[in-house]
């Protein structure tokens, strides 16, 4: 329907009067009859009754004017959700991570962060192993992914490295070293038994838990493995193990599982890494590398 004949249509309504409707759509009257009569005639119904001075909307003409008012609005507000979309103001930004990066402060806080100036962007987050995150920013599907490990080489991808997060040991509360008040030496760990998140779910996790042991001097006794870091948790509460964890996961759960340091003569780390397309010309992108960057503000707002 057309915009102008909606627009002349609301003015004679709220003026009811078609004489000072002219007046504000700036036209002579007789071309604002006409198009207040091609309206009823393309609606087949009387949108206004004729007064001696002025007009009064019919029941029909009341619901056009509803309508007229929705179509107007939204019309009005289409340039600049069209120019706020481009500008990266408006839309939707897609963020993968994996289990254990998921369980970090620093994910919260970014979000926030990136919240505050981008409120009208929509944040969709999407929790995978690597491999598929990695294909997930080659197919773009999503816009950025944080892993434990940097992205192959000779894929187009950018890597940005965030932080180290230390690894420690989870053990059950009546562990043989759970008395023990100074940090674990790694190889100390040898005689016993082991519980690891499932290499098919925290590939990089996984890897980077057996390389600590491997160049400490021994492999580990993995008895069980469980399908998500978190669900290592009750295995390890229920004594079937200890493990090695980041950090991170200490704040989330300590019911029957004590944590101690790790002290080894390679530092036990596990990394995190921003992965990214490159030349990626994304406004919201580039604002989140801009706080990532800023990575001791995001650490002090967890504070």
């Amino acid at each position: 329907m057309d915009f102008h004949k909606l627009k002349a249509f609301v003015a004679v309504v709220e003026e009811c009067n078609i004489s000072r409707a002219a007046i504000r759509m700036n036209m002579q009257q007789p071309p604002l009859t006409r198009i207040i009569q091609q309206l009823e005639q393309e609606l087949g119904a009387t949108l206004l009754k004729r007064l001696p001075r002025g007009v009064e909307v019919t029941e029909a003409g009341k619901a056009l004017y509803q309508e007229a008012l929705t179509i107007l609005a939204h019309a009005q507000a289409i340039p600049k959700r069209v120019q706020n979309i481009a500008q990266g103001l408006e839309g939707q930004i897609n963020i993968g991570f994996t289990n254990s990066v998921g369980l970090h402060s620093f994910l919260p806080a970014l979000l926030r962060q990136f919240r505050e100036a981008f409120a009208a962007v929509s944040i969709h987050l999407e929790e995978d192993g690597s491999n598929s995150l990695i294909d997930s920013i080659i197919n773009e599907k999503n816009d950025i992914v944080f892993l434990r490990k940097p992205a192959p080489i000779g894929l187009g991808l950018n890597s940005l490295h965030i932080l180290d997060e230390p690894l420690i040991v989870a053990m059950p509360n009546n562990h043989p070293l759970a008395g023990v008040n100074t940090p674990i030496q790694l190889l100390g760990l040898e005689p016993y038994d082991f519980v690891l998140y499932r290499r098919l779910a925290g590939q990089d996790l996984f890897d980077n838990i057996l390389a600590s042991c491997y160049q400490a001097g021994f492999s580990p006794n993995i008895v069980q493995e469980a399908p998500r870091l978190t669900s290592s948790l009750n295995l390890i509460a229920a004594g079937i193990g200890l493990s090695i964890v980041p950090e991170a996961i200490r704040d989330f759960w300590n019911k029957q599982i004590v944590y101690k340091t790790l002290q080894a003569d390679t530092p036990c780390i596990a990394p995190i890494y921003a992965v990214y397309r490159k030349n990626l010309n994304n406004v919201r992108i580039q604002h989140l590398l801009k706080l990532l960057h800023n990575i001791e503000m995001i650490d002090a707002s967890i504070k």
